[in-house]
């Protein structure tokens, strides 16, 4: 029946977690070298204890730095993130193409 409404929104997709790690540098890159832990929280849609999680496996890979301002610690993006970014978003791209129907690309070409 639901082929009978194709204007019906479809589920949300569950984030993986290289969705996940795209976030929290996105959201991070945002702040230019200021991203405090519970901004990025907000910013990500995460607590901030999972968050913590992520953040230090983002340090531990190099895509993020950490340094302290006014004793707390605050987030920036390195080289390298950006270059996980822009292969991530790359990725999605042919993701997204191959994840849609033959008849949607077509409907969406007219």
């Amino acid at each position: 029946m639901l082929e009978d409404q194709p204007d019906r929104p479809s589920p949300a997709r569950r984030r993986e977690i290289t969705d996940l790690y795209a976030t929290v540098l996105e959201v991070v890159k945002r702040y230019r070298g200021v991203a405090r832990i519970t901004r990025v929280s907000y910013g990500a849609g995460m607590p901030v204890d999972r968050l913590r999680i992520f953040l230090d496996r983002l340090l531990a890979l190099g895509l993020l730095r950490s340094d302290d301002l006014d004793g707390r610690p605050v987030f920036d993006i390195t080289p390298r993130g950006q270059e996980f970014l822009d292969t991530y978003w790359r990725m999605r791209g042919y993701v997204e193409v191959l994840e849609t129907s033959p008849e949607d690309r077509g409907r969406r070409r007219r």
